[in-house]
């Protein structure tokens, strides 16, 4: 199989020359992950990035690339920062910190954009057993535990409870105005 056509479940390969006039295959196109300090995030071809640690005040973290538990580079961000994983001279990843939110439990990153390129002296991502254009329209294909959720948060249990404090809020909100 061509590397140009495989892919993981939810990704799609794209081709692009460089400055330099090399074809690179692009494995995550401007995507967005979010990883909670102490979590890893899993990439295509077997990479890693964990995040290692943070500051006191949440404003620097400590990010680390790893590829089958052998580390590859590591790196203290902040946001807006790029942390850039080059193989031989060729850009495997580029990843821009966008936020960096501190909770009581550490924190939560959001890297965006995300690129990820094929690194060629690697075995290729595996074709899904579907074509990409009929695993697209057919709903019950989705992946109900998407990959750029965090482990253990959940959207309707967060929501409702955004909602409930909002309520309460207003509740209260209007007993001072009746006075």
């Amino acid at each position: 199989m061509s590397p140009a056509l495989a892919a993981d479940d939810d990704e799609r390969l794209s081709i692009v020359a460089d400055n330099e006039d090399r074809l690179s295959i692009i494995i995550i196109n401007g995507g967005e992950i979010y990883v909670r300090s102490g979590d890893a995030h899993n990439f295509s071809q077997d990479y890693q990035l964990y995040i290692k640690g943070t500051d006191t005040e949440g404003k620097r973290i400590w990010i680390e690339l790893s590829r089958n538990g052998v580390l590859l580079q590591d790196d203290i961000v902040t946001e807006g920062s790029q942390f850039v994983y080059s193989k031989n001279s060729t850009e495997i990843f580029n990843l821009t910190v966008d936020t960096i939110y501190k909770g009581a439990d550490g924190v939560l990153v959001k890297f965006s954009p995300v690129y990820q390129y094929l690194d060629t002296k690697l075995p290729a991502p595996q074709m899904p057993a579907e074509s990409l254009e009929n695993t697209s329209n057919n709903a019950s294909s989705i992946d109900p535990e998407l990959e750029t959720q965090v482990k253990g948060f959940d959207m309707p249990i967060f929501l409702l409870g955004l909602g409930t404090v909002l309520l309460v809020t207003g509740f209260f909100a209007g007993k001072g105005k009746k006075k």
